[in-house]
């Protein structure tokens, strides 16, 4: 009894912790005007939402572009980070630790340095203004997190199943196929739900990258941020939220998912055996 109540207890505290501070931006987003000390606004107006849903709003057009790199950017996260995770996890050569800090250095080394020396390539190239030069150098920033989440499980799982299989006459590609994704896919979509995260959010690559004509939704909410609209960077907050909230819920039902697959495979094997 005691255990419940306190794990009732857990689950209303996070809630409130996850939910409070949406409150604030949530009043906000219906008034333009909340003076301290009142509790709530005198004044409550749709104009900000309105606005957000307008032509001249670009709420769309964020939303739209920003899904699309992200889309690009796990794309490229998905191709280049499990293979090399697998390598510095699974085999030993010489200069492995050089190749693990040269692919990390991003998380240690502030990004406006690379992406700088990005765009003055993409202007020799003029290879710029463009889905994929912004979503280049968001795969700069999203893929040392993509690679230490693949990376950490390539680890736990080991060599040993991998060089069973092998010794059967497994291909690589059936080995990864068969044996290696099923163990990763919990640390796929924790990574895959990290990368698009980290790249829906990021405001200065996309700016320097496309010169600040390729809108998504951090470039939509900056200029409004910083003119002090209260009302409608609110409105924009929330919508900005969406997007993440469906993800996250996503992520849970795949999870999900996975977990009960892997029960029922177990539950098989015992009645096998």
């Amino acid at each position: 009894m005691v255990k419940r109540v306190c794990s009732v207890l857990l689950t209303v505290i996070f809630a409130l912790f996850l939910c409070l501070p949406f409150i604030p931006l949530i009043i906000w987003s219906f008034t333009k005007h909340w003076p301290w000390p009142l509790l709530l606004p005198e004044y409550w107006s749709y104009e900000s939402w309105n606005y957000l849903f307008s032509i001249s709003g670009n709420a769309w057009e964020g939303n739209f572009n920003s899904l699309i790199i992200a889309a690009i950017v796990l794309i490229g996260n998905l191709i280049l980070g499990i293979p090399a995770s697998r390598v510095l996890a699974q085999n030993e050569f010489i200069g492995k630790k050089i190749v693990f800090v040269i692919l990390l250095a991003p998380l240690f080394i502030p990004y406006t340095v690379s992406i700088m020396g990005m765009h003055d390539f993409a202007l020799h190239l003029d290879f710029i203004n463009d889905y994929v030069s912004v979503g280049l150098a968001h795969i700069v920033i999203t893929l040392p997190y993509f690679i230490s989440t693949i990376w950490f499980q390539y680890r736990l799982i080991g060599t040993k199943l991998r060089e069973a299989a092998f010794t059967l006459g497994a291909s690589e590609w059936k080995i990864f196929l068969w044996i290696e994704f099923p163990l990763l896919i919990p640390s796929i979509l924790l990574g895959s739900f990290l990368t698009v995260i980290i790249s829906y959010s990021q405001y200065l690559p996309t700016w320097i990258m496309s010169g600040g004509t390729l809108l998504t939704l951090p470039l939509v909410i900056f200029p409004y941020a910083n003119s002090g609209n209260t009302s409608i960077v609110a409105a924009y907050s929330l919508l900005f939220f969406a997007p993440i909230l469906i993800m996250l819920i996503i992520y849970f039902i795949l999870m999900r998912i996975n977990s009960r697959k892997h029960l029922t495979d177990r539950e098989v094997r015992r009645t096998e055996a």
